[in-house]
């Protein structure tokens, strides 16, 4: 634990110069400094109280939660130090939080998790205090303390959401419904990480998840996934590979089983325009096996993905592109040939905004071109034949609530609109959702 106290008093020396800036409220303010005068005549917990009654009071600073996140961790309350640090994350003195997160993550003996905190505040674009003492600690894993070093991790994730859906079809690829109804849905994910060696680590993840539709089960869908994955820290980055096997049913039936291999490359520094913050490429493909009477699925899919994400003040924003291409069987019979062998290009944006420590707005927003690889094919029956292109527009907004250091609550509104040159293959839905998350 002195190993803590010694870093911990290195960072206090960037303090003086946080505590200086301008308070929102009067009263929070005269709290913040109550707190302050009792960090520096040793009593925490009155420090603690009073820089909660600061929050409390409206008071908005990054010095405050700083603050905060310091008498907390000291206090041994690492629950409440970690929500304190998460809120400077957005923000300018990212790199700071992220050091602290790893002081944290250490102390409740997470060194995998500490590990990857040292890591993004050793990045280049952070401060020269936080970025060696960063370093000192990832050093300390590598070789001062092997025990740590090699400890392996446990995660785990728990969702459920409710809403209600305007178009509740499986398979929006092969048709579209006009039925609206209510669904529940659950996610459950857990990972287990081993590190071997200084600088890689073996993972094995599964998730499962489900949606039902208790109006119209013929929509119900259920996906296991299973993963075992490689990644090495590199200075400039982070590499890794794995491989994946996800099993899917739509309504009561088999429908995709998926063997799949995925690399990829993370860079910490993108000499890129607008210069982001992080960046990263991935590349995946995988074999598909359709179950009975979904044999047109029968096929290979790639994927290419470009991610970046740049931190503007309590702003965070990401961007993705992503072609996927699909070899499918496709769907052939004696009265029609439809294709299910799309080329999607996708463009998506997402931003948040972290409006409180415990409170985050975000919007989302994609746009998809997909183009099918061979004519559609129709002898009878209703819609159009011709060779499908489909533009889609999908917009969506969110409010997060942190409700402890574990679990928060969401609430979003999608609005996805369906545009094709075959007019059975155009949709409309808005789907408004409800989520309780937590992570272990």
């Amino acid at each position: 634990m002195l190993v803590f106290w010694r870093a911990l008093s290195l960072i206090l020396l960037l303090m003086p110069t946080m505590i200086l800036q301008a308070a929102e409220t009067k009263a929070g303010m005269e709290d913040f400094r109550a707190g302050v005068e009792a960090f520096e005549a040793g009593d925490l917990n009155a420090a603690k109280q009073r820089f909660q009654r600061a929050v409390d009071a409206g008071l908005r600073s990054p010095s405050l939660f700083y603050n905060l996140g310091v008498v907390c961790y000291q206090l041994g309350d690492y629950g409440a130090a970690e929500s304190a640090f998460r809120s400077l994350l957005d923000g300018s003195n990212g790199a700071l939080a992220r050091y602290n997160l790893g002081l944290v993550a250490l102390a409740t003996e997470e060194s995998a998790e500490a590990r990857r905190w040292f890591e993004q505040a050793s990045a280049e674009s952070a401060p020269d205090k936080i970025r060696a003492l960063a370093r000192a600690q990832l050093n300390k894993l590598d070789g001062g303390s092997p025990r740590l070093a090699r400890q392996p991790s446990i995660r785990g994730y728990l969702g459920i959401s409710g809403g209600y859906d305007s178009n509740i079809a499986g398979l929006p690829e092969d048709t579209a419904s006009s039925e609206g109804g209510v669904f529940l849905e659950a996610l459950a994910a857990g990972t287990y990480e081993r590190p071997v060696g200084t600088r890689s680590r073996l993972a094995l993840d599964a998730a499962a998840y489900s949606r039902e539709h208790p109006s119209d089960d013929e929509y119900d869908t259920q996906v296991l996934q299973g993963r075992l994955a490689w990644s090495e820290t590199l200075a400039a980055g982070e590499r890794g590979a794995l491989v994946s096997l996800v099993k899917s049913w739509f309504g009561s039936e088999s429908l995709e089983t998926r063997y799949g291999i995925e690399g990829f490359y993370r860079w910490r520094e993108c000499s890129l325009p607008v210069a982001p913050d992080q960046c990263g490429i991935a590349l995946a493909a995988a074999t598909v096996n359709g179950g009975s009477g979904f044999e047109a699925y029968d096929g290979q899919w790639y994927r290419a993905r470009v991610h970046a994400r740049k931190y503007l003040g309590p702003w965070r924003l990401d961007g993705d592109y992503s072609l996927e291409i699909n070899d499918r069987r496709d769907l052939q019979t004696t009265s029609e040939f439809i294709s299910v062998s799309p080329t999607h290009h996708t463009l998506e944006f997402a931003g948040r905004y972290r409006w409180r420590p415990d409170i985050v707005f975000g919007t989302t927003g994609s746009v998809r071109h997909s183009r099918y690889r061979d004519a559609h094919q129709l002898v009878s029956g209703e819609g159009e034949s011709g060779r499908r292109t489909d533009n889609r527009l999908e917009i969506g907004l969110l409010v997060e609530k942190s409700l402890d250091s574990r679990w928060l609550a969401r609430g979003e509104w999608l609005v996805r609109d369906n545009r094709s040159s075959l007019s059975q293959y155009d949709y409309q839905r808005q789907t408004l959702m409800f989520t309780l998350e937590g992570a272990f």
